[in-house]
């Protein structure tokens, strides 16, 4: 779609949490400057400690680029930080592991004021740079790999439970507190204050003509830390609010759990094979998904295969994780690493 500028544009600020994204901050920062909007009032990036050169690199810009500090690390206290020090009322959530179209943030802007919505995102397009990493990126495209988050794979605009990134009004986020720094497990901060602001009235509206591209997980390990870790994050979640923002980890954490209950069975009554059964349906199922998802250029339906029950049961297993940290009263990871 060809957006036209406006004439009198909306100032934003843009915040870009990092840490340690060497790899990926040149080619981010380029297409945030190669944004057609005019009302771009500065891209505060937002770093806790990076030791990998991203700093430097980012000083090295100059311009509207401007590195802030972040002493607590995690993305949560980044957008805290950046929002802080905004000069701007509107607010441009952006991820370094993403480059952005041209009208990425008009875009974003446009759709927010026409909406009315307390947030506006769009689509988490991902791309493979790797065998592996082209699966997932069909995996984490399709609805049989993450369900009914919209976000991934949505066509149309509408309004959602929870988006990717975001644009909003500063007051919007720090009305309902801002974003939880303590709480949660970390990664947990988007999907959490989306659910705040939809209890508090304000809509989330998903606009796929807000265009951007994220390079997901290429490896094998780093996938299955990912989505355990997500897993983790719905059950911090779920402590602090006593309720789920939306049900579907339910799915991969039933798959788990039955998985596991139908072994302790069979092992019970002497019966191991029993748990082949669970397996053997799943397996059939996601056998036939990863041939469609085979379908797609580059996708090689073993490697989808893989990677749909990676996304799958370490989300599962993450979620229960999680929960026996609940139950044994262990606090949540507000950091990567353990470190809280």
């Amino acid at each position: 779609m060809t957006h036209t500028v406006s004439a009198d544009p909306i100032a934003a600020s843009v915040v870009l949490p990092t840490l340690n994204e060497r790899e990926y901050i040149t080619d981010c920062l380029d297409s945030l400057e190669a944004q057609d909007h005019e009302g771009i009032a500065e891209i505060l990036v937002v770093d806790g400690g990076s030791t990998d050169g991203t700093r430097e690199m980012v000083r090295s810009r100059g311009g509207m680029v401007r590195l802030v500090d972040n002493p607590k690390v995690t993305a949560a206290a980044a957008m805290n930080v950046g929002i802080a020090a905004a000069r701007e009322d509107v607010i441009v959530r952006v991820d370094a592991h993403a480059v952005y179209a041209t009208d990425y943030v008009s875009q974003s802007l446009q759709t927010l004021v026409e909406s009315g919505a307390g947030l506006v995102g769009g689509r988490m397009r991902p791309i493979g740079r790797t065998a592996f990493g082209r699966a997932v990126a069909a995996v984490t495209s399709s609805p049989f790999g993450m369900g009914p988050g919209r976000f991934h794979y949505a066509t149309a605009a509408q309004d959602v439970e929870t988006a990717w990134l975001g644009t909003y009004r500063r007051s919007t986020v720090t009305d309902v507190g801002g974003y939880d720094e303590t709480e949660l497990q970390w990664a947990a901060e988007d999907q959490e204050l989306n659910y705040r602001l939809r209890r508090a009235g304000h809509r989330i509206r998903l606009d796929p003509s807000i265009r951007s591209s994220y390079f997901p997980r290429q490896q094998l390990g780093g996938l299955w830390r990912q989505y355990v870790n997500y897993g983790v994050c719905k059950a911090s979640t779920l402590k602090k609010h006593r309720t789920m923002p939306y049900w579907r980890p339910l799915a991969p954490a039933a798959l788990v759990a039955g998985t596991v209950l139908v072994g302790v069975v069979g092992l019970a009554t002497r019966r191991p094979a029993l748990v082949l059964v669970p397996l053997l349906g799943y397996g059939t199922g996601a056998g036939v998904i990863a041939l469609r998802l085979g379908a797609e250029p580059g996708v090689a339906p073993h490697r989808a295969l893989v990677a749909l029950a990676v996304c799958h049961w370490g989300h599962g297993v993450g979620f229960w994780r999680g929960i026996g940290r609940i139950l044994t009263g262990r606090a949540f990871d507000s950091r990567p690493g353990g470190h809280t």
